[in-house]
């Protein structure tokens, strides 16, 4: 490519440079992801390379322009220092000689000097395209060159997170997941900023669990309760509209269900199971895994046991044992294996499955009918909900359910060492007091639990804190 045919393709790339308050903002949402935030604060206060991974379009992009937006207003950045390029562009993957100079040329475009004290911000989108991408970062960030690189990338790529790993020490990983339901309420009352500030008010909820502060806990909910009041009828919406179309922004803008589920298993199923996945692992039947898949998101929090499985689901062992892990990898499944209080000691096949978003399985099950009088189906989902809320909990050390002698509790936060938070998802209708969290409290010597309900009732009995799903989602 000549030198003035890159510079078009760059100003095409980079409107900034002529208008930095010009037409361009206009294609930008209003609303802005926490992930966005986060970002900022990582280039104030680390050196590392940041990459901002995650699935097909859930939004990386436009968290990446948002962060040139703070730069160039906020602190006040010259609008030439800040440069963005996408690997996507056909310009790159369409020419294998373009691909071998391309990151050199956006380096030397700007002239830049190693020790220069002028620092300069690479926005490089989809830099999975690239080949051998992570040696061109290695090369500029070992020279210490004053460039500040931000990337995405798709997650749901195997070969390119096993790429990262020539750069350990060297870069920050920001998982970038769907909308949870804090960001999808949010989003829907975004025109209610005084909601916003509310929940902001009482989100140390988290905090209060791990601590085992029962009564401060009621007290925060309640305050909680009596302030969202003129809400309520939103978020009974939301709940609903949430575990239909799940996290997924751009289902949200189209109208018609058959359209929504068509966009969800193409873009975010089949892309990667026949694309991503063969990539890593060919078979001669890539079906059998969509087969497998199918029977995963069929039946949610069950207990995987391989043989069963494959005899149920009509495949192979081997399709099990090898996807298993890379439908984890490609952002398809989270998997929580069974809890031992003995560190690493549980086998492998000892897992529950959990669909990455509600909206994947309504759509590759053709089930975006209502299914709230459903109440199995609710309580499914409500667990479901329960652990996507539990594996973003930093505190974390690990997430577990248990399963003994007939007692079970749904999940067991392990954190602070070797403290546990039994959690039970009681959102069925049933007379049975959590008899299993019971169990696990007194084996454990464990004083503290929590049980996720559906009605309002909030209370704290005999070490036990009820709590209704929609707060324990909101509050956290």
């Amino acid at each position: 490519m000549q030198d003035h045919d890159f510079e078009s393709l760059l100003r095409l790339y980079n409107p900034w440079w002529e208008t930095p308050q010009g037409t361009w903002r206009k294609k930008l949402p209003d609303f802005q992801r926490p992930i966005v935030s986060d970002i900022i604060a990582d280039l104030e206060e680390l050196q590392q390379i940041i990459l901002v991974t995650g699935p097909r379009r859930i939004g990386k992009t436009t968290a990446l322009k948002h962060i040139i937006c703070h730069l160039l207003d906020d602190r006040q950045v010259q609008k030439e220092r800040i440069l963005y390029f996408s690997f996507d562009d056909p310009a790159v993957f369409g020419s294998i000689d373009f691909q071998k100079v391309v990151f050199d040329r956006l380096v030397e475009r700007i002239r830049i000097k190693q020790g220069s004290k002028t620092v300069h911000y690479f926005f490089l989108d989809e830099i999975q395209r690239l080949p051998q991408w992570e040696l061109y970062l290695k090369k500029y960030y070992d020279m210490k060159y004053p460039i500040r690189f931000v990337v995405s990338g798709s997650a749901s790529s195997p070969i390119f997170r096993k790429s990262q790993e020539s750069l350990l020490g060297r870069i920050k990983d920001r998982h970038l997941l769907p909308f949870r339901f804090l960001e999808f309420c949010l989003f829907q009352m975004r025109d209610r900023p005084e909601f916003a500030g509310l929940v902001q008010e009482h989100a140390d909820l988290r905090l209060l669990l791990l601590k085992g502060k029962g009564n401060e806990a009621v007290a925060m909910l309640k305050r909680l309760h009596a302030v969202l009041e003129p809400f309520q009828a939103k978020i009974n919406e939301a709940v609903i509209s949430y575990c239909r179309q799940g996290g997924f922004p751009e289902v949200w803008l189209l109208d018609d269900p058959i359209r929504k589920m068509e966009y969800l298993f193409e873009n975010q199923v089949r892309k990667v199971l026949y694309e991503d996945l063969m990539s890593m692992v060919r078979y001669r039947k890539p079906e059998n895994v969509l087969r497998f898949y199918i029977y995963l998101l069929a039946n949610p929090g069950m207990e995987i046991n391989t043989a069963k499985v494959a005899k149920e689901a009509e495949v192979e062992r081997r399709v099990i044992d090898e996807n298993l892990p890379l439908l984890e990898l490609t952002d398809l499944i989270i998997r929580i294996r069974k809890f031992s209080s003995k560190a690493f000691s549980a086998k492998s096949g000892n897992i529950k499955c959990y669909p990455v978003d509600l909206a994947l399985r309504n759509a590759v099950l053709r089930q975006w009918i209502d299914f709230t009088l459903d109440s199995q189906l609710m309580g499914l989902f409500a667990e479901n909900l329960v652990a996507h809320e539990l594996r973003r909990w930093p505190e974390a050390l690990e997430l577990a359910f248990y399963r003994e002698k007939g007692q079970e509790v749904d999940f067991v936060v392990t954190h602070s060492g070797n403290r546990y938070l039994p959690i039970e998802v009681k959102y069925r209708k049933s007379t049975d007091v959590a008899k299993g969290l019971l169990h696990f409290m007194k084996k454990f010597k464990t004083e503290f639990g929590i049980v996720v309900t559906r009605d309002r009732k909030i209370r704290f009995d005999s070490g036990i804190l009820y709590v209704p799903l929609r707060y324990f989602l909101l509050a956290n």
